[in-house]
């Protein structure tokens, strides 16, 4: 996995409608708080002490990782799996802007509440 120096290296030379998307959801991100984004050669990740969201650009549209600790039910969902014992990757596909809406927020919230601090106990 090669690590980027920044979000913008990642975005160049994607597609307009797709970058669109992601800088959409890049500011949902934003707003549920302080977080650190972690830009690699496929995937943009956001992350507190713990990874908690990721994206990625597939031609001209954009597929999310929304890591979650239980298994949510979304109309863009096209997979759910365990990705620890406790936590449930959630990977969405988004075609269109209208699909980054207040569902999309809620469950990035609580990714970056319950999720992104990290979720070993003790």
């Amino acid at each position: 996995m090669v690590d980027l120096d920044s979000v913008e290296a990642y975005l160049e030379g994607k597609h307009p409608k797709a970058v669109a998307l992601f800088r959409r959801f890049e500011t949902l991100v934003e707003c549920c708080g302080p977080s650190e984004p972690a830009p690699r050669g496929s995937i943009v990740y956001w992350k507190r002490t713990r990874v908690f969201a990721g994206a990625y650009i597939e031609r001209r549209r954009l597929e999310l990782n929304i890591d979650l600790l239980r298994e949510a039910e979304h109309p863009c969902l096209i997979a759910a799996f365990h990705t620890t014992k406790r936590v449930i990757t959630h990977r969405l596909r988004i075609t269109d802007a209208a699909q980054l809406d207040d569902s999309i927020a809620g469950l990035l919230a609580e990714a970056f509440e319950h999720v992104g601090p990290g979720t070993r106990v003790g």
